[in-house]
């Protein structure tokens, strides 16, 4: 499949680029590392007359001040991987980005492209040839779910591997627009609606990402069901954040992924998590919670009914390990 014909802008700061943004509107798509952009423009899923690329801004940075960590929206995947400031303070962040596809795409990909991934469904994750043979569904203007038959919205899912885990680490998002700027935490980031997930407004480009500074007891992992080790997205993936104070959790983040438009942040799980040891008995309470609020639809692979099994032994696991258990 060919890309469709767009004109190619490159901006040379970060001022040129949101006068740009503004000027041409929805005709305009910014581009980093262009993993998932490129192939939903060979879907023709989305047509833009303009590509507004981002490399030759200075927003690949990882820096390190009293308040935490501040990352730019085009730091590598790699670098968040290799980074040696990362991987001492926030070890789960590199894991996750690990995780994510394979090594190739992770030398592409970037952490605001990763953050603002698109949606996806099998039904509309597909060629214009293939999606021509059914009617338009929600997400693509129509007004039906080829998954949920009597569905009144879009149930696509979110399928980043990143946003958990910079959610249950309280993370915060940049985001500059021509005029000014907003800062916002990165749960916000999520409308939750799979018809438009990402809650960026018109002419807004996220610039950054400030992890706040936490606890040297912090304990941290994220696990990913996948059906191949590399280059697939999550069927279900479970950040799992804990703060140690003297043998006991002071604070706890469960945070789901691939399960709903949105990340789901399991808060029944933090409050049993809270003030507690992290023992056998509790453990399994705080996974029961995150199975109750899962409900995963047949739209990405596997089956619902397997997925939200999963996300019961999934959350087991990141627990035990964020509490040194595993």
């Amino acid at each position: 499949m060919r890309l469709p014909k767009f004109e190619h802008l490159q901006p040379e700061s970060l001022e040129e680029a949101l006068d740009l943004l503004s000027e041409h509107g929805e005709e305009a798509k910014v581009i980093a590392g262009g993993t998932d952009l490129l192939v939903s423009m060979k879907h023709r899923l989305l047509t833009p007359k303009y590509l507004l690329n981002l490399k030759g801004l200075e927003l690949d940075f990882i820096e390190e001040s009293k308040e935490g960590l501040r990352i730019g929206a085009l730091t590598r995947l790699t670098t968040l991987v290799k980074s040696s400031l990362v991987r001492r303070k926030f070890p789960i962040l590199a894991q996750a980005a690990s995780y994510v596809s394979a090594p190739p795409l992770q030398n592409m990909g970037t952490l605001g492209g990763n953050l603002c991934l698109n949606s996806r469904c099998f039904f509309y994750n597909q060629s214009r040839f293939w999606r021509q043979a059914r009617p338009l569904c929600f997400k693509t203007g129509g007004e039906v779910c080829h998954v949920v038959k009597a569905g009144d919205h879009c149930y696509s899912v979110y399928q980043g591997d990143l946003a958990p885990v910079l959610i249950a680490l309280e993370a915060r998002a940049k985001l500059a627009k021509k005029g000014g700027e907003r800062v916002i935490s990165v749960l916000d980031l999520y409308t939750g609606k799979g018809e438009e997930p990402i809650a960026l407004e018109a002419g807004e480009i996220l610039t950054e990402v400030e992890i706040p500074a936490l606890s040297a007891l912090e304990g941290g992992d994220y696990q990913k069901l996948r059906y191949r080790g590399a280059m697939d997205f999550p069927l279900v993936g479970v950040a799992a954040v804990l703060d140690w104070n003297g043998g006991a959790c002071a604070r706890a983040k469960v945070v789901l992924t691939a399960v709903a438009s949105a990340p789901v942040v399991v808060e029944k799980a933090g409050k049993l998590l809270e003030g507690q040891e992290p023992g056998e008995e509790i453990i399994a309470r705080a996974a029961e919670a995150a199975y109750e609020v899962a409900h995963p639809v047949a739209n990405i692979g596997s089956t619902p009914f397997y997925r939200r099994k999963m996300v019961r032994v999934m959350t087991r696991r990141a627990i035990a390990n964020a509490g040194g258990r595993g």
